[in-house]
């Protein structure tokens, strides 16, 4: 009896810790959490920009923690009934993490790597989130002669992008 309640806990245990990926698979997975008290509404529009700047400590070989976390707000958002149409999300991305949207071709030609951050970068964007990199970082790093991942646009600066997003009222998230 005592070996079917342990196992019994441990099966449960496992079940409550398994990640869920309600709206982004593959990244930014989520644990349910039944005793939470649900404070979004699944009909609301929801507007997001994130203020990407920092490298990994091997950002050569390391996705930025940061666009897991993109993906995880996603799916938090879904975990709460919200649909991937009902959100407006932008990144940001300047100062250190200003590499992380170079192509493979470029980032390789830099770093002796293809660049750690595309496939997440490339299913966000299919997921419809906008992506803007700094034209300032661009050039002060410089990157601005690279090739830079095809799901970007240029900001003419970070700043710029940012306080743009939040006065169309988007909430800010600083990564």
């Amino acid at each position: 009896m005592k070996t079917f309640i342990v196992l019994l806990l441990i099966v449960s245990f496992s079940a409550n810790s398994q990640k869920l990926f309600p709206s982004i698979d593959t990244y930014g997975g989520v644990f349910e959490v039944p005793e939470a008290e649900h404070l979004l509404d699944p009909n609301k529009n929801y507007k997001i920009v994130f203020d990407i700047t920092a490298a990994e400590k091997n950002p050569s070989k390391d996705m930025n923690h940061a666009y897991e976390a993109v993906a995880r707000v996603i799916n938090l958002y879904g975990l709460e009934g919200v649909k991937k149409e009902n959100m407006d999300i932008a990144v940001v991305i300047h100062f250190q993490a200003t590499p992380t949207i170079l192509s493979d071709e470029a980032f390789n030609q830099e770093f002796k790597e293809n660049n750690p951050n595309t496939d997440v970068i490339n299913k966000l964007s299919e997921n419809g989130v906008k992506f803007y990199v700094c034209g300032q970082s661009l050039r002060a790093r410089k990157y601005a002669d690279y090739k830079l991942n095809p799901n970007l646009k240029v900001a003419v600066g970070a700043m710029v992008a940012i306080t743009h997003f939040q006065s169309l009222g988007y909430a800010l998230l600083k990564m």
